[in-house]
């Protein structure tokens, strides 16, 4: 039987798609099986949905088990609640190699070590893993998220739409920013300023607008003219995230949402335009900007 990897899924939809395309490159990389542990949408019933079924690749993922995965959360629980020095001793019993990053956008080298890939423990992957370093093999990740089924039937003439001409995602993110300190919601100028950038390669581009604040996008981005709303897939993100795919050109927010709408985008010649600044003061250049890209700066 195979070395195992197995990785802990949670968080929205754009985090469980890094946490998968980091460990199935990792597990890629070190000839081993991969697992998820899925305990987290128990444990938080309330909260965020597992949506990763709708993708090829993670619809054939196995789960790690219960008995396994139940042990290792009470191990994590003694981590974080009791006293983090039993926490080694725990995972020493449980035959696991823990490999999580130190600080969000900073890439761990522990996956990449000879240590690592020559462990004979189960590698545990905690951890946002939102680095382009992580994902190694491109074209296989692109493979393992096809959908898995086709459109939605409300979304099927809209599907055909966008998925002709020189169309173009716009994400707009407002609704959960809007209430962190110091706001990372973007600003019209900066989508004045990458729909700039777009026309400067397309005369007569479409925009399709993706956002959990349309309301406030018809109001404030009348410069887009023609633009297409899409609405009414709150509840399947995942339809969405197709339709942002479908485009040719792409527009991102600083969300991991919109940034796989573009990594998996239908044409990877086509263009896209990042902010500048992806959160707080980390530059997307250092950690998430794939060769190709433009940006734009971020407020």
């Amino acid at each position: 039987m195979k070395n195992k990897v197995v990785v802990r899924i949670s968080g929205g939809l754009g985090n469980q798609l890094f946490r998968y395309a980091a460990a199935w490159s990792l597990a890629q990389r070190t000839g081993r099986a991969l697992y998820f542990d899925l305990t987290d949408f128990l444990v938080f019933a309330g909260g965020r949905k597992y949506q990763m079924g709708h993708f090829a690749g993670p619809a054939a993922t196995p789960h790690w088990g219960w008995i396994s995965s139940t042990l290792y959360l009470q191990a994590l629980i003694v981590y974080k609640r009791v006293n983090a020095r039993w926490f080694p001793t725990l995972l020493r019993w449980l035959k696991v190699l823990r490999l999580e990053e130190s600080s969000p956008w900073i890439c761990a080298p522990a996956f990449f070590e000879e240590a690592t890939s020559g462990s004979k423990k189960t590698l545990y992957v905690d951890g946002n893993c939102q680095h382009l370093a992580y994902l190694t093999d491109e074209e296989g990740i692109r493979r393992e998220l096809r959908f898995a089924e086709p459109p939605c039937e409300r979304n099927h003439a809209l599907f055909d739409r966008v998925s002709q001409g020189p169309t173009v995602s716009v994400h707009v993110r407002r609704s959960d920013y809007l209430l962190i300190a110091g706001s990372p919601v973007l600003t019209t100028a900066y989508y004045e300023r990458a729909a700039a950038l777009i026309r400067s390669r397309e005369l007569s581009p479409q925009w399709v607008i993706f956002s959990d604040d349309i309301p406030w996008c018809r109001a404030n981005l009348g410069f887009l003219a023609g633009a297409l709303f899409v609405e009414g897939n709150d509840a399947e993100p995942w339809e969405d995230l197709r339709l942002m795919a479908t485009c040719k050109h792409h527009i991102i927010a600083n969300s991991s949402f919109s940034w796989w709408g573009a990594y998996l985008g239908r044409d990877t010649g086509g263009m896209t335009v990042a902010p500048e600044k992806w959160f707080g003061d980390v530059p997307i250049r250092t950690c998430l900007l794939k060769e190709g890209w433009l940006t734009a700066p971020s407020f």
